[in-house]
């Protein structure tokens, strides 16, 4: 009867999975003259009939090869499952140009479908790999390697890019910092960051560093990546000097390679060296803003707009009144200071409720930024909020704008049971402030106090006294359950083994943004041991499937989190190993062990 229903259940996840066919070619955009490169044809559902084009210029070493993976995963009751079918190509440029490399076609379901076109670009390439291409077998050896071995500050170095090297005080830039290198890179760290001295920062998100571009520099072909983008508001004029990065790289060693053996790559025993890169430093010319500032400029830059609105302008005393001040647009929005506005004197005004929704990217900070005024009228009458100013300096036209809001009037009635005096617009300023003051009421039910009266011998004394003592016994009895807990080593890992675990799990989230695959998933099975020896109390030496499969099944864990953990396991030992490391996605794994553990540790609480 079980087998019927996992027959159904197969059926519905097949039915629950099916999903849009996509078919796509991805190959790199530049390569140099005589180099090798992989074509690549993904598509996400079982296919046959495969064909694709060749193209003059580029001829094909080795492939089609097919290769394909499959996982079903179940979590928190929810089946997902990824399928990916590939065919691969080998391929080498044999003259310079641009090549485009027509739809390759599939046939699944008896219908077909078409990949999208490639277009690759062949440049020359550098004069040292030329004549490592050209130079015959076993002539000069010697004077190869060397050539080799001779890294250049162009072949490695990091670069500051600015979108505007002159710009007004308080006008944004935004600053790239970039990473360039014809070395296969191994490992970035060490990162020293500029202090961005005499600017206000914000860092804009840019994805994690985990492959690198390809892009065509001064006919060569460079790998690329972005490895911060900051938004920049000068904060004083002059010449302000952005201080150079610096970061350790690591990359692989340009040897002779004749002396390596094919399982120097699959074991990971490759040659890697590093150095210390420095960025260039950039200057930026920031210009005072202009002399004619409007009496009601408090810094703002950028093209902003000014709308206010009261919610309810018809009211009875003592009820809340809310005036909501909007500054929208692109600039400096996050540093403008709520506007001067003067209110009625009978109006009980509270400090600004503050709120922003502002998004940063290339173009600035855009949004806006509300300021809502609380406003309580204490007497009846009408009254009026007088118009309000809001300058700024506009980016696009480098002039000062003006906007005005208002004015607002409110009707105030009085209020049922209301005594107070209504309060006609007539009065000045000073006599409504002097009403309810010329009168002072006396005070009743007053307690005297003796004067120069010492606390020793008083009630105050022996109650600090008692209070005092009471506390020693209770920090005594509680720092004694505390070292009984600390000499029970199991029950001090067992409340410790999540933070070792985030410990570790923080650890391999930072070789797997630096793609070192085999580092990942070294100490992400590390984390997952550690975690199972913590909390169920076994010794290292004990740990194995049967044991905790037992123990976890005596404490009452579902089979489905005992299985997934183990699975887990499973999954980066056999990607550590197998040669198709490439199949197995890191941060898919790294996602289900945070879950996992999550899980865990609600159920072995």
């Amino acid at each position: 009867m079980k087998n019927w229903y996992f027959i159904l259940f197969l059926i519905f996840a097949k039915c629950a999975f099916s999903q849009d066919v996509t078919f796509t070619a991805s190959a790199p955009e530049v390569v140099e003259l005589g180099q090798q490169f992989r074509l690549i044809y993904s598509i996400n559902a079982k296919a046959n009939n495969f064909s694709a084009q060749t193209v003059n210029g580029i001829s094909v070493l080795a492939g089609p090869s097919t290769s394909q993976s499959s996982n079903v995963s179940i979590i928190n009751g929810k089946v997902t499952q990824n399928f990916e079918l590939r065919y691969t190509y080998i391929l080498q440029a044999k003259k310079e140009g641009v090549f485009t490399i027509p739809p390759a076609e599939v046939m699944v379901d008896k219908k077909s479908y078409k990949s999208n076109t490639i277009k690759i670009e062949v440049i020359k390439g550098s004069p040292r790999q030329e004549r490592a291409i050209t130079s015959p077998s076993g002539t000069n050896q010697s004077q190869q390697t060397t050539n080799q071995n001779q890294i250049s500050n162009s072949d490695l170095y990091i670069k500051i890019f600015v979108s505007k090297s002159k710009v007004h005080r308080e006008e944004h830039l935004i600053a790239t910092i970039k990473l360039f290198s014809r070395l296969n890179i191994t490992r970035l760290e060490n990162a020293k960051l500029p202090s961005f001295q005499g600017f206000i920062t914000e860092e804009l998100e840019v994805p994690p560093l985990t492959s690198l571009n390809r892009e065509r520099i001064n006919d060569q072909v460079y790998l690329t990546g972005v490895l911060k983008k900051y938004i920049l508001y000068p904060q004083k004029s002059g010449k302000i000097k952005i201080d150079p990065f610096e970061l350790d790289v690591h990359y692989q060693k340009p040897g002779n390679r004749r002396s390596r053996s094919m399982f120097d790559d699959f074991f990971g025993a490759i040659d890697s060296e590093g150095r210390k890169v420095v960025s260039n430093s950039v200057t930026i010319n920031v210009s005072d803003l202009p002399k004619n500032k409007p009496f009601s400029f408090s810094g703002a830059v950028g093209q902003i707009k000014l709308s206010a609105s009261v919610d309810n302008s018809d009211v009875n005393t003592n009820d809340a009144v809310s005036l909501k001040v909007k500054i929208s647009g692109s600039g400096n929005l996050k540093y403008i200071n709520p506007l001067k506005i003067e209110f009625p004197s009978d109006f009980d005004v509270y400090d600004p409720k503050v709120s922003d929704n502002i998004k940063y990217s290339e173009r600035g900070a855009i949004g806006n930024k509300t300021f809502e005024y609380l406003m309580i009228p204490r007497h009846a009458g009408e009254f009026t909020i007088p118009a309000f100013s809001f300058s700024y300096f506009d980016t696009k036209t480098d002039q000062y704008k003006t906007q005005k809001a208002g004015p607002f009037n409110i009707k105030v009635g009085k209020s049922v049971g209301d005594t107070m005096l209504t309060v006609s617009t007539a009065f000045t300023k000073e006599d409504v402030k002097f009403l309810g003051q010329d009168i002072r009421f006396i005070k009743k039910d007053i307690k005297l106090k003796k004067i120069n009266q010492f606390i020793f011998g008083s009630s105050t004394f022996y109650l600090a006294y008692v209070f005092g003592i009471i506390l020693f016994f209770i920090i005594f009895l509680f720092r004694r359950k505390k070292m009984k807990e600390s000499a029970n080593i199991i029950l001090v890992k067992n409340k410790k083994a999540k933070k070792f675990a985030r410990k570790r799990l923080k650890k391999a989230s930072g070789f797997m943004k630096l793609n070192q695959r085999e580092t990942f998933y070294e100490e992400l099975v590390k984390a997952l041991w550690g975690y199972i020896s913590d909390k169920l109390g076994i010794p290292v030496a004990n740990l194995s499937k049967d044991n905790v499969r037992s123990e976890m099944l005596n404490r009452k864990v579902d089979e489905q989190y005992i299985e997934q953990i183990l699975s887990i396991i499973d999954r980066c030992e056999y990607a550590r190993y197998a040669p198709v490391t490439e199949e197995t996605k890191m941060d898919t794994l790294y996602k289900d062990a945070i879950k996992v553990i999550s899980k865990l540790q609600q159920k072995l609480k």
